[in-house]
């Protein structure tokens, strides 16, 4: 009795069973590509290495930049905010957070204030309109610096007038938030409420005309004694 070595069994085990045997070396073969494509992503990815965000607040953006790329980060602006009482281009808020574990060559998503306050576009007439709209709608646009001038009208509280740096503010300008914007507001003259004064009319007389007066009494007088 001769023993089958198992070398043997595997050619007539594929020669009898084709089919499992494709479906076997196609299970193999997938097992294998799984496993080389996460040791290259491990690889590429550097899997399991972090770094620590740095706190950049507080830092002109050239400093944050030098401090984040010490460390593998890069940065990138995500917004700007103007804010007169802070040095223009200075840090404010930062994402991910100063503190969090971050992968190496992560993008820092950084808040600056800005060298220019925003702009806004004037979208509406803001003369022909009651005081209370316009300042409604300027105030809705962040535009806090508003000036009151009442001007004579036949309509009180209609705005008049409004004017920026000297100029009329007309649908489509551009205006910074930060502009103070004069509004020329109606106001109703005191005549309007008023009847007109009457003037009393004084008759004066002259001097000669009193003597003249004089004469006449005294002749009447005398023609009176006479006749008596």
């Amino acid at each position: 009795m001769t023993d089958n070595k198992p070398t043997e069994k595997v050619p007539g085990f594929i020669s009898r069973h084709p089919i499992i045997s494709n479906l076997v070396f196609i299970a193999i073969t997938a097992v294998v590509l799984v496993w080389l494509a996460m040791v290259f992503l491990d690889v590429w990815t550097d899997h399991g290495a972090t770094t620590i965000v740095p706190d950049i607040k507080k830092n002109s953006y050239a400093m944050a930049k030098s401090i984040l790329e010490k460390e593998g980060l890069s940065i990138e602006i995500s917004d700007s905010i103007y804010d007169e009482s802070i040095t223009p281009g200075t840090v404010i808020e930062s994402w991910p957070h100063a503190g969090a574990k971050v992968k190496p060559g992560r993008e820092i998503y950084v808040t600056i204030t800005s060298f220019q306050p925003r702009k806004v576009s004037i979208g509406m007439p803001l003369t022909g309109v009651s005081s209370r709209q316009a300042l409604s709608y300027l105030e809705s646009l962040s535009i806090k610096n508003i000036r009151i001038v009442n001007v004579p009208s036949q309509y009180a509280d209609l705005v008049e007038g409004a004017k920026y740096n000297g100029k009329d503010i007309t649908p489509g300008m551009q205006l910074p938030v930060t502009a103070t914007v004069t509004l020329e507001v109606g106001s109703v003259p005191e005549e309007f409420f008023n009847e007109p004064a009457v003037t009393d009319t004084v008759l004066s007389t002259s001097g000669d005309d009193f003597d003249d007066l004089d004469a006449r009494i005294e002749a009447a007088l005398k023609s009176v004694g006479a006749n008596e």
